[in-house]
């Protein structure tokens, strides 16, 4: 049987890098989610690393979440139709593998009930939102090392006449080696024209720009940050800010979920997993009404 032949350019042909080695933080920032929250049974015992773990990625990237009372088993899912108020009447459920069956969907606590388990109140995935500051972050630390290459671009001199270009060299090779002063001719020094290309530093300010994007994130993700932006003491109201935003955003995922738990009587439940508790609510964060307060904090590390 006759063969097709194969070009040797071919074999192992050439792939795309990416400039100046900038890579996409996104699944750094998924972690530090994936790990901000654990999920257990409703009486605190662990479930399987690759369960807990499939649950939270598919809630975060896909924003919702299958599960099946009758297998006891977690699915992407995909809903059909639409019921009196606006929900889906029919589930996809899929494995990760492929394997696929549909079910009815069901909305209150049924044995053998399937339901579609959202991420959020309104239909998003913690995700996307990440996925947009990375991408915006990555731009910036391509800038700033656009910018830094610019920066190296050598200094250019135009020598009139061509007979003087090795008395120039000699004047650069003593400014190499370290002369405070390289004395020319005057025929040398009217000889020479320079031409300035010098470009503007401007990493540092890129560099502020994507903190600054990224603190915000870290704030939504249940991670307090400081603000690194002011020179002088920050307040403890703009702290307590801070504390608020975070923990808003990352019991907003909790709540969600927690509530779906408990009217489609499913035996899971999610819980923060991060520092803040420890360091500004005192662990009491689900039951207690008080605002986390940094001036509280304050005082108690002054005793």
């Amino acid at each position: 049987m006759a063969t097709k032949s194969v070009k040797i350019k071919d074999l192992n042909p050439a792939q795309a890098q990416k400039p100046y080695g900038v890579y996409s933080r996104y699944e750094e920032y998924l972690n530090l989610l994936m790990n901000g929250v654990r999920i257990t049974k409703s009486n605190e015992e662990p479930l399987n690393y690759d369960v807990e773990t499939f649950i939270k990625r598919t809630l975060f990237e896909a924003g919702a979440c299958g599960y099946d009372k009758a297998t006891d088993k977690w699915f992407y899912v995909y809903g059909e139709g639409k019921n009196e108020l606006g929900n889906p009447t029919l589930l996809t459920l899929v494995t990760a593998n492929g394997h696929t069956f549909r079910k009815e969907a069901s909305y209150d606590d049924k044995q053998d009930g399937a339901y579609l388990i959202n991420a959020l109140p309104v239909n998003m995935g913690m995700g996307g939102l990440i996925r947009e500051t990375t991408d915006f972050m990555q731009c910036c630390d391509l800038a700033m090392r656009q910018n830094v290459d610019a920066c190296k671009t050598p200094y250019i001199v135009v020598c009139k006449n061509e007979d003087l270009k090795l008395s120039f060299a000699q004047a650069i090779k003593e400014k190499q080696d370290g002369q405070a002063v390289v004395v020319v001719s005057e025929e040398l020094g009217e000889g020479l024209k320079a031409v300035n290309i010098g470009v503007e530093y401007l990493a540092n300010s890129f560099a502020e720009t994507r903190d600054r994007e990224r603190d915000i994130l870290l704030n939504k993700l249940g991670i307090v940050t400081g603000n690194d932006d002011k020179k002088e003491r920050v307040q403890s109201a703009e702290v307590n800010a801070t504390i608020t935003q975070a923990s808003d955003y990352v019991y907003m995922i909790i709540d969600t979920f927690n509530k779906q738990m408990d009217t489609y009587g499913i035996d899971a439940k999610m819980a923060f997993n991060g520092s803040m508790e420890e360091i500004y609510l005192d662990g009491e964060a689900d039951n207690s009404e008080e605002k986390a307060n940094v001036n509280n904090v304050e005082k108690e590390g002054t005793k």
